[in-house]
């Protein structure tokens, strides 16, 4: 059997079969809509709200930040979901919020 090369274009139009075909029938829900500018996101209906409502602040940059990266390396992520979960969270670790430091001290003690 000859095995062909296919353009990553096309690789990334197996991916969208693959993916439609999975996810059609296995609940009432419909396929994940694409999102980000070059529409590699995918996220369903559920999981956007769910994530709309913990990252309200951060998601919509979450997303663009995450399809660039798609579409400048080639990687996909099998959830993308989970996937942006991962990248808000590492992202909470590594910026901690800095507000207004806590001065309170019990009776007896000093500053």
């Amino acid at each position: 059997m000859i095995q062909r090369n296919l353009y990553p274009n096309q690789l990334n139009i197996n991916k969208l079969k693959v993916k439609e075909n999975q996810t059609k029938g296995a609940s009432g829900e419909l396929p994940p809509a694409p999102y980000g500018k070059y529409q590699n996101v995918f996220l369903s209906e559920s999981e956007y709200a769910e994530l709309k409502g913990e990252y309200p602040d951060s998601l919509e940059r979450l997303i663009e930040e995450m399809s660039r990266y798609i579409a400048a390396f080639g990687n996909d992520y099998a959830n993308h979901a989970a996937a942006l979960y991962r990248w808000a969270d590492k992202e909470k670790k590594e910026n901690p919020k800095k507000g207004i430091p806590d001065y309170s001290y019990k009776e007896g003690e000093s500053l």
